[in-house]
């Protein structure tokens, strides 16, 4: 049997937009220098578990149904994997399966001997103390612990930070960092600006209420102190969630930014006011590839401490740190430049391409 990978996914490798979409890419790409890629597409849904048409390049689309308060989250969907089966899909032509999330990959029922990895990029979900009520703190900490058991089942496992990746150091793994998906060959010289950019999707949790805390609590000292100051928030989001953004003054939320590189040249930094969430940021990585730096909070910087450690971001501990570290770099554009360098040149040293398919090389081949 000719080597063959299968790669579960819930994102599509072949038009990465969103970060899901461009690790997914990533990955594919990377498992393609080893063997020949297969691409199964696998979402959870409301309604019963079937097939959906596949789009171009994708071997077959599945989705599973997804039962209320969890029952059976990890268990093999019987009715989907008949399903495939009725479709020509069969495992047992593979020598190795690699999934994005641990969802997907629990729903199929793999053959003995067919060796899977599981990359647990959005690991460890954390939320912002108090943010939670008891009952709901309890359903995710019981749902923490029910995927925690599933890492049993499986044979290797990708970790997207070195905080996550020593929790578990029983298993065997690889740390494979979020790169800058197309970062520009150089980074942006620093300009004369007074604008603030924010990119992600603005649609997520995190990246949704980090922004609502920083348009209430820092922005009205910012503007206070730098009346020209500006503020960009580049990323999808509903339109009433953009049109109540807008209500606050010099804040522009125009929705998904087909050209970053304008809005990137155009910022004086970038701000990451994330409390929660998993993972990493890749916005972080991104900004500091397009030489801007960023201003961020200790739980974001914490997933880059060994690579960035005094190194293109500014730390910001609590609201008003925040605000006064924003106010300060508008009126410095030697710190902002200085920042800058050296972040651009730690992301050129550790989150590059050839580092992303050495790691997933490291990993997979010898399962291969």
């Amino acid at each position: 049997m000719p080597d063959r990978i299968l790669l579960v996914s819930p994102a599509s490798p072949f038009n990465p937009q969103s970060g899901a979409q461009q690790r997914t890419a990533l990955l594919h790409e990377a498992l393609r220098t080893l063997a020949d890629v297969d691409v199964l597409l696998m979402e959870p849904t409301a309604g019963p578990s079937r097939l959906e048409s596949p789009k171009p390049g994708v071997l077959a689309h599945g989705l599973w149904h997804q039962r209320p308060l969890g029952i059976g989250k990890f268990k093999p969907d019987n009715a989907l994997n008949q399903a495939l089966k009725a479709e020509g899909v069969d495992l047992r032509h593979y020598r190795l399966i690699v999934s994005r999330y641990l969802n997907p990959l629990t729903k199929l029922l793999i053959p003995p001997g067919l060796h899977s990895v599981v990359d647990l990029d959005d690991w460890g979900y954390h939320y912002t103390p108090g943010g939670l009520a008891l009952a709901t703190q309890l359903k995710s900490k019981y749902a923490a612990w029910l995927a925690q058991r599933q890492l049993r089942r499986f044979d290797a496992y990708f970790f997207v930070s070195q905080r996550d990746q020593a929790r578990y150091r029983e298993l065997k793994s690889a740390l494979l960092p979020n790169i800058p998906y197309n970062p520009p060959a150089q980074p942006f010289p620093q300009v004369d600006s007074s604008t603030l950019l924010f990119v992600g999707s603005l649609w997520h949790a995190p990246n949704r209420d980090g922004i609502d805390r920083f348009l209430f609590r820092c922005w009205p000292v910012i503007k206070a102190a730098c009346p020209k100051a500006r503020l960009l928030l580049a990323g999808a989001a509903s339109s009433a969630l953009r049109h109540a953004w807008e209500q606050h003054l010099d804040v522009s939320a125009p929705g998904f930014v087909d050209n970053l590189e304008e809005a990137y040249r155009e910022a004086a930094f970038t701000i990451a006011p994330i409390y929660s969430g998993g993972g990493t940021n890749i916005k972080i990585l991104e900004s500091l590839a397009y030489g801007r730096a960023c201003i961020t909070t200790p739980y974001s910087a914490d997933a880059f401490r060994a690579d960035l450690e005094n190194a293109g971001l500014g730390i910001a501990g609590d609201d008003a740190h925040f605000a006064e570290q924003c106010i300060a770099w508008l009126g410095d554009r030697d710190v902002r430049e200085r920042n800058a360098e050296k972040g651009s040149s730690r992301i050129a040293t550790h989150y590059t391409r050839a580092l992303f398919v050495e790691r997933v090389t490291q990993l997979c081949a010898p399962l291969l």
